[in-house]
C-alpha cells in the first residue's frame, strides 16, 4: 500500500520544485543585475569550477630569458625557465534563509496561494543575495575567511604592504603588485588641499597642463596598467557616481557616450579612451556632506576609481553548489521550517599588475 505524504511532506516537496523552476532565472538575475558580474559573465570570466579545496589559477611573472640575437659562432641560451606560479582562493559559501510556517500555510490553503507565497519569498531572497553580492564585490579583505574577496583586497590601494593575495605575498614579489595612484596626496593632484579652496585639486579642476586633474589622473593610472606582459590592460571602469558625474562634466563639450552590451543587457555609458565606466552606490566614495573647509585627511577619504584587467579578474562558482536549496528544517520551538539557498564561489585575480585603483578622489559634485 503506497504511503500517503503528509501536508509538511507535501508542501516541502512544492516548495523544492517551485524552487526547481525558479532556480536559473535567479540565479541569472542576481549576476545580471550586479553589471560587473555581467560585464564578466558576457566575456567568459564568470567560470565553473567543480570542488577542490581551493580554486588554484595559474600566475606568470616571468619573461623567457632565452630570447636574443646570435651570430653564426654563437651558442644558444637553452636555459629552462618557470614562468609560472599559482595562486590559491578559498572557496567561500553565499547562503540566504528561506522560511515559512504553518500558520502562513493555514492562511494559504489552496495550491496556487501556496505556489505564489514561496515564489515572494524566493524573490525576497534574490534581491537580498543581489544586495550583497554586490556589496561584497567592493569589500576590502574579510578577517574571518567567510565572504567573497572584494575589490578592495584585489586591488589594493597599498600594493607594497605585507598582504597575501592568493595565497602570494604582495611585498615579496613586486610582479603580484596593482598599479595604484594616492590622488589626494600626490602633489599636482591633491596634496592635502581644502575642498573649498577656489584652487582645490578635487576631480575638475584645471591640471597645470591643461586637462581636468582628473583626467591627467585616470590617463596617468591606465597608462601604467598597460606596460604589463604581453597585451594584459585594463579594459574596464568602476567607480562611484559622484566621480562619474564629475568626470561627466569634465568631458560634457565633448561627450562620449556609448551602448554597452552585456549578455542581455544594453545600457548607455560613459567612455575613458575607450574603457566603459560603470558606475555603482556601492563603491567606495566621498562621504563628506559639505565642501566647507574640508581636508584631505584620514576622515575624509574621498572616492575610487577602479580599472580592472578582466581577463584576469574573474569569478568562480561550483556547478554541483549553485543557488540550491537544502531540504526543509524544522525550526526549534517555532510553527516554522526553514530551507537555505547555497552558493560556493569567489572572485579571483590570476595578474594584478594590469589592474589598477586611484584613491583619494574628492569632487565638488555632492
Amino acid at each position: 500500500m503506497a504511503t500517503v505524504r503528509s501536508r509538511t511532506e507535501a508542501l516541502d516537496s512544492l516548495a523544492v520544485s517551485t524552487w526547481r523552476h525558479m532556480k536559473q532565472k535567479i540565479a541569472d538575475q542576481v549576476f545580471n543585475e550586479v553589471v560587473f558580474f555581467a560585464y564578466l559573465k558576457s566575456k567568459g570570466k564568470l567560470q565553473t569550477h567543480q570542488g577542490g579545496k581551493y580554486i588554484e589559477t595559474p600566475v606568470s611573472y616571468a619573461e623567457n630569458d632565452t630570447v636574443g640575437w646570435i651570430s653564426d659562432q654563437d651558442a644558444v641560451n637553452i636555459n629552462d625557465i618557470d614562468p609560472l606560479t599559482t595562486a590559491e582562493y578559498n572557496w567561500r559559501y553565499l547562503v540566504a534563509s528561506v522560511t515559512r510556517s504553518q500558520i502562513e500555510e493555514q492562511k494559504n490553503r489552496g495550491k496556487m496561494q501556496i505556489i505564489n507565497l514561496l515564489k515572494h519569498k524566493m524573490e525576497v531572497a534574490q534581491n537580498s543575495l543581489v544586495k550583497e553580492v554586490e556589496a561584497r564585490l567592493y569589500a576590502g579583505a574579510d578577517t574571518t575567511n567567510k565572504k567573497m574577496e572584494g575589490l578592495q583586497h584585489l586591488v589594493r590601494d597599498d600594493p607594497t604592504t605585507s598582504t597575501t593575495v592568493g595565497g602570494i605575498n604582495q611585498s615579496t614579489y613586486s610582479w603580484w603588485r596593482n598599479q595604484t595612484l594616492a590622488y589626494s596626496t600626490t602633489a599636482e593632484f591633491g596634496n592635502s588641499d581644502t575642498q573649498s579652496s577656489a584652487s582645490a585639486n578635487v576631480f575638475g579642476a584645471a591640471h597645470a597642463s591643461g586637462p581636468d586633474k582628473g583626467i591627467v589622473a585616470m590617463r596617468e593610472t591606465k597608462d601604467a596598467a598597460s606596460k604589463s606582459l604581453g597585451n594584459e590592460r585594463p579594459d574596464i571602469i568602476l567607480t562611484d557616481y559622484n566621480v562619474y558625474r564629475a568626470y561627466n562634466a569634465s568631458i560634457d563639450d565633448h561627450l562620449r557616450i556609448i551602448t554597452q552590451k552585456v549578455g542581455d543587457l544594453s545600457f548607455q555609458t560613459l567612455t575613458f579612451e575607450g574603457l566603459p565606466i560603470l558606475p555603482s552606490d556601492n563603491c567606495p566614495q566621498d562621504t563628506s556632506t559639505s565642501s566647507s573647509n574640508l581636508v584631505f585627511n584620514a576622515s575624509c577619504v574621498g572616492s575610487k576609481i577602479y580599472m580592472l584587467d578582466t581577463d584576469h579578474i574573474y569569478a568562480y562558482y561550483d556547478p554541483g553548489m549553485y543557488f540550491d536549496m537544502t531540504e526543509w528544517k524544522p525550526v526549534p520551538n517555532q510553527l516554522k521550517r526553514a530551507a537555505q539557498i547555497v552558493t560556493a564561489m569567489n572572485m579571483i585575480a590570476c595578474s594584478r599588475r594590469s589592474s589598477a585603483v586611484i584613491h583619494g578622489v574628492f569632487t565638488n559634485t555632492r
